[in-house]
Formats: structure tokens, sequence, C-alpha cells
């Protein structure tokens, strides 16, 4: 079909001009076999001309191409159309109804072609003042994780890569995968659970592990080298092998002979103690004012089943006779703890039957309180979300929010003024970024 077939439509109401016309002589110069899978839509006028309905500057940019000829099937007639379904034509083909997802281009697609294709790209770009300001910031976070382990602010993402990637260095040297308490929890329900008022799906390995990381973090954080630590609510391993792998002395107690017996085991070479015993009893076991640092996790009350032990603080009927377990046991303690000295206390809040929460971690801070230490510090440990994504839409039939972050509380011992000169300042270690 020869061009001079074709005429531009005079009442077309899109125009393209300037730099955007080059941009788009040059993609049809550049792929013009786009022209056959888009071909202009036009209408015959009454001199046996072509004008188009769809692609006025299309045909503009052949012009300027200097195009003579062009195959048929660039070109498609729309004769049978009333004159309103070829206004409205006009119209739709010119009109956006989306918009662009810019991230997704800007991951998946080369920036300056797009542009060059003629889309406008937004300004996106930054200042250079900005940008160096973000390099700072960017350059201020690397530090301070090379430094701190991660970054020492109140809320802790363990979701983070470089927080995950830590964490598998620890367990491959750990291998603790709970089962020592496989088969003592709840039964495994797939059902409404009239008490929780909730839907509960549990396995004979639903068990919590301590992270390793919050471990090294807190350590990191709120004790210092070659120190003595403990744990009146050991559990399992991994604070103590932590601790102990990190120089430090550990001693846990725990409740539970065959935990007692796998965690010596596993800790075995490094040194850490552990006795079976009731943490009531920690005095019995470790001096007043000996120690450096006092870890715990202790049970959140009913949520998990340690043992079927009638004194296990877990299998306590009533939540006041729970809370009595923790105030005497955290009590003695803190006799253990010297002077000046950082406890830890990782907790999260548990419901009541009707479904209200109890307020746990302010139990806890109540607790402490009482002795004389005060809460210094509260971090927010965010978690994997997890199988909590499997439940989240039935549970919240009832407008409850699935708890996905656990509450670790910093209490302090003794005059804070001292804090700066008994803990030395933490340092960049060059093998610390890489090395556990």
């Amino acid at each position: 079909m020869k061009l001079s077939k074709l005429k531009l439509n005079p009442s077309n109401p899109r125009i393209i001009k300037d730099d955007k016309f080059k941009k788009l002589v040059k993609s049809i110069k550049d792929f013009p076999e786009m022209m056959e899978k888009r071909p202009m839509v036009c209408v015959t006028d009454a001199d046996g001309k072509f004008y188009p309905l769809g692609g006025n500057m299309r045909l503009k940019a052949l012009i300027e191409l200097k195009y003579k000829e062009i195959p048929d099937n660039w070109v498609m007639l729309a004769d049978e159309w009333t004159e309103e379904k070829r206004q409205e034509f006009t119209i739709k083909d010119n009109v956006s109804f989306g918009e662009f997802d810019w991230d997704t281009l800007a991951n998946e697609w080369n920036v300056e072609e797009l542009s060059d294709w003629g889309l406008d790209i937004p300004n996106f770009e930054i200042d250079e003042e900005t940008e160096q300001e973000e390099d700072k910031i960017a350059e201020a976070h690397t530090k301070l994780t090379d430094k701190f382990i991660v970054p020492p602010f109140s809320i802790l993402d363990t979701k983070q890569g470089y927080w995950q990637e830590r964490k598998k260095v620890w367990k491959n040297l750990i291998l603790d995968d709970g089962s020592k308490r496989a088969g003592k929890l709840a039964k495994r329900t797939e059902n409404w659970n009239e008490e929780s008022d909730t839907y509960e799906i549990m396995s004979l390995f639903d068990v919590s592990i301590l992270d390793p990381v919050l471990s090294e973090v807190l350590l990191k954080w709120f004790a210092f080298e070659n120190c003595k630590t403990f744990d009146p609510f050991a559990g399992d391993t991994v604070f103590g092998y932590v601790s102990s792998f990190l120089g430090n002395e550990f001693t846990g107690i725990e409740l539970r002979q065959e935990q007692v017996d796998f965690n010596a085991e596993k800790t075995k070479g490094l040194n850490a103690k552990y006795i079976c015993d009731d943490a009531l009893n920690v005095l019995n076991h470790i001096s007043e004012n000996s120690q450096d640092f006092l870890f715990s996790c202790p049970p959140y009350f009913d949520l998990e089943k340690y043992s079927q032990l009638p004194n296990d603080a877990s299998n306590q009927k009533e939540y006041k006779d729970f809370l009595q377990i923790l105030n005497v046991a955290f009590s003695n303690a803190i006799k253990c703890l010297k002077e000046n000295r950082f406890a830890c206390i990782v907790i999260g809040d548990v419901r009541d039957k009707k479904g209200y929460y109890r307020r746990l971690p302010h139990h806890i801070c109540d607790i402490f309180e009482a002795n004389g230490m005060k809460l210094y510090n509260e971090i927010i440990m965010l978690e994997m979300i997890g199988r909590k994504a499997l439940t989240a839409n039935r549970n919240f039939i009832t407008r409850k929010n699935p708890k996905v972050h656990q509450n670790v509380l910093v209490f302090y011992k003794g005059d804070p003024k001292q804090i700066k000169t008994i803990y030395p300042k933490i340092e960049i270690q060059e093998d610390e970024s890489t090395d556990v």
C-alpha cells in the first residue's frame, strides 16, 4: 500500500510533540514489526483515502521517516462502524485505564529503554545531597551491624537476611530441635478451641526454641567477656550453649531431668553446668551476688506444656499460682546477681479464657521492680510469620490480631551511671561480621 493512500486525521484529539514524537519515530524505525501486530485502525473518507481513528501519530511518524509504501497489514479498516462508534473508539484507544507498577518496572525493566520507548518515567531521582545522606545512612547501618551484630534499636527484626544467615550457623552448631519436649504439648488439633477462642494447629514438634542470635545479641550488649551467666528456667540448650561457646561460665536450673541430660551432652567440653531442680531453689545452687548476667525465657503460663510435673510453672491451673512461682524464682535469682548488672527476660503475653490479654510482661516488670530492678530497655522482637498466616483469617473472626512478636525486657540492678565505666565500649572486630 502506498503511504499516500493514507492521510492524517484532522480531528484527532491526541497529539505527540517534540521529544516524545522523536522517540515515537525512533521506536518505529527500530521496531517496525510492531506495526504488523498493532495496525492503524482506519476508515475511508469521501475521496477514498484512509485516515486513522487509532494510530494517527504513528502515521505522522511514518511520514517523518519518508516511507513511500507500507505492508497492507499495517492498516485495519473499520468502515462498518457508525460515526458514534468511530468517535468512541478514537477516545477509548487513547485512554489509559490502568497505571504502571513502578516498582516492577524499576526492578525488571531497563529504565533507559523505557524512556527511549516513550514512557514518561517519574522523577524518582534524588538530588546529590539526599543521595549522599542516604549513602551515609547505609554505611552507618553496615557499621552498626558489624559492631553490634544487629543494629541496636528497640526493634529486632528476625526476618532480615543477616539475622537468618547467622541463625543457620548457630543452629548447625547447637542441633536442638526441641525434641525433648515433643509429645508433652497439648494434643494436636485444628478445631476451634473454646477456651482460647481461637483455631489451633499444633504438631508434636510445635515447640518454641529460643533464638540463638537473640542470645548472642543480648550477651554482646548487656554482658561482657568471660562473665558468669545463669538462667533459673533453663529449658532448651540454646542460651547455655551460646553463652559458654562465647567463653562465659553458664549455670542453668532445669526441672526436667531428660532435658538436663540432653543439655549437658550438647554442651560437653564447654563451661556450662545444668542442675535438675525447681527454679524456686536457685539460691541452693548459686551464691548471692556472684553472677554477672541473668537471662531467662520462662514459661508463658499454659501456652505450652513442658512436662507433666505438678510443680512445673506451665502446669498451674490458676494464673495467680503461676505468677507466684515466677515471683519467688526471679526474686531469688535477682539476689544471685551482682550490683550494676543487667537481667534480660524474653516473654510474651497470653490470653485468658475470655480472650483478654493477661498483661504477663507487665507482671514480670512488677516482680523485678519490687526487687529493686527497674525496666531499662524494652525491645520488640519481630518473628517469622510462618504458620500464623494459615490461621490469621480464621482467628480474626473474633478480631484477634495474630501475635508475631515477643518482648525482651531489660532490667538493671544498681546505679545506671556506672554502666559506661563497668561495661566496655563495643568495638568493631573484623571477624565478627562473618564468623560466629
